[in-house]
């Protein structure tokens, strides 16, 4: 365990804070806006292009952890990021504003194959703990970019808070360098044209893309339906959205149960999903503080799975470094048909309680995925094996 510890601090580490600094981003969009005369469109448009960038780089990150190694690349990966955080405070700052929110995406997206790369080579008996630590590490990030920011906003202002994060990130890419095994082995060869006629792909990547269009569609929406309400209450229901979640999710890090390899698991979490999204569907705002707390536990609890699976899976490493490819890239890009289409049904009815039909379809495919998905994977991975 002591020597397995320090590796695992690190990936949760580094994981936090490849969350942290997007996270940062949208509370301090309104200091940004008003500072460097964006308009709302424009305001608007850089969490679209970071969400993007995130999937249509995740493929390249794939490539290159075959070409350069995989620790190597997550330490580049983060220098990137410490770099690209930093630009944000550069003039001419419209420019550097968006320039600097796509190459942090870019950072970002280039890290994560290789880290569940490093999971599976590091930690081979100990996978699917590892992997919810570092879902744990993600989320936690979301978290503390999402809430802290804001304060640290109104103290320095939005330019010394990136700054301060840019440090933050810097410090854990140096303890990376310092403190995580060495060895930079190259993965074989990616073939990626036989990973996407691969069934277990679209199977791992159906669980990520669902649970990400359900949670994008809700925390869109969710604000339209208790416009009302104030922000004092709209700010509880995000915490029970995005905070409360994790803390019963910290369990999987420590309980002996291959959580990710299970139907009820699955089916459970899609279930709670789907209940939650109805309930916001009826327009029952006096609950949503209960219905946002269970889609963001069955959204959360299908996120971690998911993202064990690939090094689970993977017959070697570039298979684990492909299958995350095309699980990230289609995961994060299709869950915009959520959020989109949701906008399209409030343009048709006229109701904001409509947006959460995709909400409710993607807890429902969830459940169904989940109940068929996991026995068919583990079927294929003896088989395999």
């Amino acid at each position: 365990m002591p020597r397995t510890a320090l590796p695992l601090g690190l990936v949760w580490l580094t994981a936090f804070n490849l969350r942290v600094v997007m996270f940062a981003i949208p509370p301090s969009l309104p200091a940004i806006r008003s500072d460097v005369g964006l308009s709302f469109s424009a305001t608007g448009s850089l969490t679209a292009l970071m969400v993007l960038t995130l999937g249509a780089a995740s493929i390249p990150g794939a490539l290159l952890t075959a070409r350069y190694g995989a620790r190597r690349l997550v330490a580049m990966s983060g220098l990137g990021l410490a770099s690209f955080t930093a630009t944000l405070t550069l003039p001419p700052a419209v420019f550097w504003i968006f320039a600097g929110s796509a190459l942090l995406a870019l950072s970002i997206a280039l890290a994560q194959p290789p880290l569940l790369v490093l999971i599976r080579r590091w930690f081979p008996n100990a996978i699917t703990r590892a992997s919810g630590l570092y879902g744990n590490g993600l989320l936690i990030g979301n978290v503390v970019g999402a809430s802290l920011s804001p304060y640290l906003v109104t103290l320095v202002g939005w330019r010394d808070m990136f700054l301060l994060w840019a440090v933050f990130v810097l410090v854990g890419v140096l303890l990376w360098l310092r403190l995580t095994p060495r060895g930079n082995v190259a993965a074989p060869g990616l073939d990626l044209a036989a990973m996407a006629r691969d069934r277990r792909t679209w199977q791992v990547t159906a669980l990520f893309t669902f649970q990400n269009l359900t949670y994008f569609t809700v925390s869109t929406w969710l604000p339209f339906l208790l416009r009302s309400r104030g922000p004092g209450y709209l700010s509880v229901v995000f915490l029970f959205l995005n905070c409360f979640p994790v803390l019963p999710l910290l369990l999987l890090a420590i309980v002996p149960w291959r959580y990710a390899l299970s139907t009820a698991y699955y089916a459970a979490a899609g279930v709670m999903t789907a209940l939650g999204a109805i309930g916001m569907l009826l327009g029952l705002a006096d609950l949503a503080w209960l219905l946002a707390f269970m889609v963001g536990l069955g959204a959360a609890a299908t996120f971690f799975g998911a993202l064990a699976l690939p090094a689970l899976l993977a017959g070697d490493e570039s298979e684990a470094a492909g299958l995350s490819a095309i699980m990230f890239a289609a995961g994060y890009v299709l869950a915009f048909a959520g959020p989109m289409s949701a906008g399209a049904l409030v343009d048709r009815t006229g109701q904001v309680t409509a947006a959460f039909w995709p909400a409710v379809a993607g807890g429902m495919l969830m459940a169904g995925i989940g109940s068929l998905a996991p026995r068919l994977l583990a079927r294929s991975r003896a088989t395999a094996g």
